[in-house]
């Protein structure tokens, strides 16, 4: 049983929640959380029971028999939902890709809430349909990205669809040491990326036989890889090690970018061997 817990609060972006949600709960058994955080000054109680009541409704309308819980939170964005999600197996929230200083403001921060949650958490764009496309991961040169290509893979075998590796790399600056500069050859560069690509796909396939797998290396930095294969693909996966996102590749103002760019949901892994 899968334990999800939905930011709700019945705008735009958070409908596309939970369509994503109730997909998701099509594919297995699951117990969805919607949660609403609250003002205790500011916040009008009655109708934000009213639209979280509206919301279960709805879920409980399209998948069936599912179990829906409904609760509101007096705190701030994002580190109530965090907290109330730190139980969860998966974090779903929704973007608002148009407006992303809109969203900030209204306290959902995407990349700061995903980056510092200590579950897998899902940003799912307003607007959203589901497509049938690979899941595509980012495959880092560090540990970072290791339990986002294994949740990817499963992801991908739950979906009955392939996994999509891709691996950006480019040609380092070159280090000096005294007059004499240090640079191995762009073949010997990009064998070593291939090699670490290759070494990810084996693992994959050690734990899911039967799925299949597309390695892609990339001579480009990682957001532009990845938003260049976005198109078609049903879910983004990236990792993370709670100090910015898939940090060492895309920091920053590049992944802020990708959330409010790519036309398909992301979910961002915390690595578990992180602080």
């Amino acid at each position: 049983m899968v334990h999800i817990v939905l930011g709700y609060d019945g705008s735009p972006a958070a409908e596309a929640g939970l369509a994503w949600v109730a997909d998701r709960a099509a594919r297995g058994r699951v117990t969805v959380e919607l949660v609403t955080v609250t003002n205790m000054l500011r916040s009008d109680y009655a109708q934000t029971a009213a639209t979280l009541e509206e919301g279960s409704r709805r879920l409980k309308d399209v998948a069936g028999g599912i179990d829906v819980e409904t609760h509101w939170r007096d705190g701030s964005m994002p580190n109530t939902l965090i907290d109330q999600a730190e139980s969860a197996d998966l974090l779903v929230i929704g973007v608002t890709q148009s407006h992303p200083v809109r969203t900030a403001l209204k306290g959902w921060i995407p990349a700061r809430t995903a980056a510092r949650a200590k579950v897998p958490t899902v940003l799912v764009p307003e607007g959203w349909t589901p497509h049938e496309h690979a899941v595509m991961v980012g495959v880092d040169d560090d540990p970072s990205s290791d339990a986002a290509i294994l949740y990817a893979a499963h992801e991908a075998t739950d979906l009955g669809v392939p996994l999509r590796l891709v691996h950006a790399w480019q040609m380092p600056v070159p280090t000096v040491d005294g007059a004499v500069a240090l640079l191995a050859s762009p073949l010997e560069i990009k064998n070593a990326h291939r090699k670490l690509l290759e070494e990810a796909g084996q693992r994959v396939l050690e734990a899911y036989p039967e799925l299949g797998v597309e390695a892609v290396l990339v001579g480009d930095n990682p957001a532009s890889a990845l938003l260049a294969r976005a198109e078609r693909t049903s879910l983004l996966v990236l990792g993370t090690h709670h100090r910015g996102l898939w940090a060492g590749a895309a920091l920053g103002s590049v992944a802020q970018d990708i959330l409010f760019q790519v036309p398909c949901p992301v979910c961002v892994v915390p690595n578990p061997g992180a602080d």
